[in-house]
């Protein structure tokens, strides 16, 4: 679903455009326009293979971005993260003009009233994160396959009523997990994606429980790219991007409106 999401809300913008350069880091992968549009995601490899990563070579620099835009429903990790990363540079101009992060105050924990005791399912391993919610008080569920946490089936076994809270990694939309999650999460959970590589597209989300997306933009393109180019991850990211959030208002509260997030809850991917 997310996928085919995706690709409906980008194809309008990815018409008539063409792709500047695809470049695939260690990290994350970035995708320019030929209008100066940028956008990144994290790059899903599997690390262990051979000298060349790609399933096929296809040269995507001054092409039509319509070509990559299909690799956004690909059945391969690595064309997914391409896809993406085209995704949020044809998202660039609306997502860097969403409310800005602006610190601890306004990210989810204050959005969504967590405190001590609060119970919060997490899917991907966002040290700042947890460190904050430790210090809270919350009572934490991780899920992590690189870090070998939790139990995949008790996870989301538990996910229909246990947690108030869940916070979703934005790579899960790589691999193929986003939707099989959120499939399990009960009424009332408010869900929260979160990652440089969230596309900030509202209107994806609409019908699911997502109440919050917490995302990154590059405004310093040049840096940021020599970060990707040079195998550099989120921390190093930051000081080139602008952190952006949009929250979506409780049932009842009138239309989705743009609200505060992400601080020391950070917008980093697992």
């Amino acid at each position: 679903m997310i996928a085919e999401r995706l690709h409906a809300a980008s194809l309008a913008a990815a018409q008539g455009c063409a792709v500047g350069e695809v470049s695939i880091g260690l990290g994350y992968s970035a995708v320019t326009t030929d209008d100066g549009r940028m956008g990144f995601c994290y790059t899903m490899i599997d690390r262990t293979g051979s000298c060349t990563h790609v399933r096929r070579f296809h040269d995507f620099d001054g092409g039509p971005a319509t070509a990559l835009l299909d690799y956004v429903r690909s059945d391969d990790t690595l064309e997914r993260s391409m896809g993406i990363a085209l995704v949020n540079a044809l998202n660039e101009p609306a997502a860097v003009a969403m409310p800005r992060d602006v610190g601890a105050a306004t990210g989810f924990v204050a959005q969504f009233g967590v405190t001590e005791g609060t119970r919060i399912a997490m899917v991907g391993f966002f040290g700042p994160v947890i460190s904050g919610l430790k210090k809270l008080g919350a009572e934490l569920s991780v899920l992590d396959r690189t870090h070998g946490m939790g139990d995949e089936a008790t996870f989301l076994a538990e996910l229909e009523a246990w947690p108030e809270v869940l916070v979703l990694t934005a790579t899960s939309m790589i691999n193929d997990t986003f939707d099989r999650i959120l499939e399990h999460v009960g009424d009332g959970v408010k869900v929260v994606v979160m990652g440089p590589s969230t596309p900030m597209i509202p209107g994806v989300y609409a019908g699911t429980p997502v109440r919050m997306l917490a995302g990154m933009v590059p405004v310093v393109k040049d840096k940021a790219m020599a970060v990707i180019r040079q195998g550099g991850g989120t921390p190093e990211l930051s000081p080139h991007s602008q952190k952006v959030y949009w929250v979506r208002e409780a049932a009842g509260a009138g239309a989705a409106r743009s609200a505060e997030t992400a601080d020391e809850t950070g917008a980093s991917d697992a």
